[in-house]
């Protein structure tokens, strides 16, 4: 999908060894119902007036729980976090500076709200399944991303690609706790088992959240477990640097999954940044506030 300034495209493959997809995404462009057509207002005036014309939300959901408990989780995920962006479309209208922490906390909100959503559709005996929700909501320079499990968002930018998000397992925590490597057995052991996601047991979640400027020629990536499980970031960044476009980089991205195993259900999504060089953002790929709330 090509609009103004981004090109976007998202797919989910099944994967070689699962018997069915519980992963779900969403990419959507959002946009203003009033379009200037002509003013003689100058453009930062008319920015500063109406704030962005257009923004564009991308989703990725990587469900849990057997007996189609996980597909219903992701998929219940994916179309209510769109429903909650689009009942804030107020913020969409206009989004200074000093709204930014505000905002942020809106789109956790979004996943409690969800979590609810989940909890009680679970039923008696449907309260372990649950889902990862990566969420990045863009708003020209700006990137707002809500997350709570392992699937993930990384951001390429000038040959340097960084992972946005925390993965919340548990092998994670062995390792940021310090003497302990991601090659460990321990690790390994407990690599798929999360501390945090949305429903799966547990009647709260622990939104993580980020928030970073974007610049010309930005490469996003939001994915699920089963596209990094299966590519290293080296494999996933020579990918999507050597590909023309969005939907040849995801293409490449699930053939090279499968290729290499398909262990999982493979969903990502690609997002390039094509806006003009004066709109740039003034963050290095390293600069990034994240907040667990």
């Amino acid at each position: 999908m090509r609009t103004d300034g981004v090109d976007i495209f998202g797919a989910s493959d099944i994967g070689k060894k699962r018997e069915e997809n519980q992963d779900h995404f969403m990419v959507a462009d959002l946009r203003r119902q009033l379009t200037v057509r002509q003013t003689d207002i100058p453009d930062k005036q008319n920015a500063e007036l109406f704030g962005c014309q257009q923004g564009s939300l991308m989703v990725v959901a990587d469900g849990m729980g057997g007996h189609q408990g996980g597909e219903h989780a992701s998929h219940t995920a994916v179309a209510a976090s769109a429903k909650y962006v689009l009942d804030m479309m107020q913020w969409f209208l206009k989004l200074a500076a000093d709204d930014e922490q505000e905002f942020l906390d809106e789109l956790s909100d979004c996943l409690k709200s969800v979590q609810k959503k989940i909890w009680s559709a679970g039923g008696p005996g449907g309260r372990h399944m649950g889902t990862t929700v990566t969420m990045a909501y863009l708003l020209w320079p700006r990137m707002f991303v809500i997350h709570a499990g392992d699937s993930r968002c990384y951001l390429l930018r000038d040959g340097q690609f960084r992972q946005l998000t925390t993965d919340h397992t548990i092998a994670q925590q062995l390792i940021d706790s310090g003497g302990m490597s991601p090659d460990d057995d321990a690790v390994k052991n407990w690599r798929h088992v999360l501390w945090n996601c949305v429903g799966g047991g547990d009647q709260q979640v622990r939104p993580e959240a980020v928030r970073c400027s974007l610049q010309h020629d930005d490469i996003l990536v939001l994915c699920s477990d089963g596209l990094t499980g299966m590519l290293s970031d080296e494999t996933i960044r020579l990918i999507i640097s050597s590909t023309d476009s969005s939907e040849q980089a995801v293409r490449r991205l699930i053939d090279e999954a499968n290729r290499a195993g398909g262990e999982d259900n493979i969903s990502a999504i690609v997002c390039r940044i094509d806006q003009p060089d004066d709109c740039e953002g003034d963050q290095p790929v390293g600069s990034f506030d994240t907040t667990i709330v």
